[in-house]
């Protein structure tokens, strides 16, 4: 028999947070599980990531299956994998480190159900449980982005992979995630692209999920990446969006480094401190929406500290996109 909906996760020594996630859905406010399957892809992991999911299999109220892959293949390929695998009508990728919201599994059902959208996005919420300053900066950043400070009459709708849905048959005959990228960097951008040439990307807020951000280091170095490989998109395409980076994002990308450089030129000439002055009084209406957000939410202090770390993201991104651009030209000549 069919199930509705089939939810893939890919994992990768994943020991120490499946289990939250497995059991969020568990205790999903939903009472349709005879409906729906789990499809664990298991991506090679090291640690016990395949044992502790072996160990709720029948622990659960919904089907659970687990498909291990001996060779590490990367998220795109295990996700693509784990649709092979599934038997739902439509498919619903978590990242493995996610929890749903009580009503999320309900919502995402319905939408499967009644078929009336091919694909769908959800979003995650800017709380989190550690009251370490970055993790609860990139959370709210990317609450902001996606709530307060979007352009108007823009559609925001990245197919992404911490939580998205798709009707199966149009998943496989657009031959699903680009293979290409062995790393989790632009594969969810590059497929949404593909997506949106036969159907419109639904963003659902109710669709929502809890998610534990890393630190500054590892957040920088995939921010370094995803810019280095969006470049090569946006050669093809020649043109920003809400997707992966807007005009708006992109202007902001500018000025942080121009305000950088003024700031060193001012210790050539004084000058160059009005200059920076000007720039930084652009940022800062640019950022206005999310810099007032962190200051209701977390006060001064923080928000100063945000200041900072915007623009050094910013710079990251500027330089992952500059080598990006480097390392096209060298393998196109």
């Amino acid at each position: 028999m069919q199930k509705v909906l089939s939810i893939v996760i890919p994992t990768h020594d994943s020991q120490n947070t499946i289990t939250d996630l497995l059991i969020s859905i568990h205790t999903s406010d939903f009472s349709h599980f005879e409906n729906i399957e789990v499809v664990v892809v298991d991506d090679a992991s090291k640690d016990k990531t395949r044992e502790v999911v072996r160990k709720l299999i029948a622990k659960l109220k919904y089907s659970l299956s687990l498909s291990p892959i001996r060779k590490n293949v990367g998220p795109a390929r295990a996700r693509n994998y784990g649709v092979k695998k599934a038997k739902g009508k439509y498919i619903l990728f978590l990242d493995s480190d996610v929890l749903l919201a009580k009503s999320t599994l309900r919502y995402a059902y319905q939408m499967a159900k009644e078929a009336k959208v091919k694909a769908f996005t959800g979003i995650w919420h800017y709380e989190q449980k550690t009251n370490k300053f970055f993790p609860n900066f990139k959370a709210m950043r990317d609450w902001v982005y996606w709530f307060i400070e979007r352009e108007k009459y823009a559609r925001y709708y990245l197919f992404s992979t911490r939580i998205a849905g798709i009707d199966r048959k149009l998943f496989l005959k657009i031959e699903g995630f680009n293979k290409s990228f062995p790393e989790a960097t632009v594969e969810d951008i590059e497929l949404t692209y593909r997506i949106e040439k036969y159907t419109k990307i639904k963003f659902s807020p109710e669709l929502l999920i809890y998610h534990e951000f890393e630190d500054f280091l590892p957040i920088a170095i995939k921010y370094f990446k995803r810019s280095r490989d969006w470049v090569k998109l946006y050669q093809k395409r020649l043109r920003f969006d809400p997707v992966a980076t807007s005009k708006k994002e992109a202007f902001k990308a500018i000025l942080s480094a121009l305000l950088v450089i003024f700031l060193a030129l001012g210790f050539i000439h004084w000058i160059f401190w009005y200059g920076a002055l000007l720039i930084f009084v652009q940022l800062a209406n640019l950022e206005w929406y999310f810099w007032t957000f962190v200051l209701k939410q977390k006060g001064w202090m923080f928000l100063f500290k945000s200041i900072f770390f915007s623009v050094l993201l910013y710079l990251i991104i500027d330089l992952g996109s500059f080598w990006g651009l480097i390392t096209s030209k060298s393998s196109a000549d």
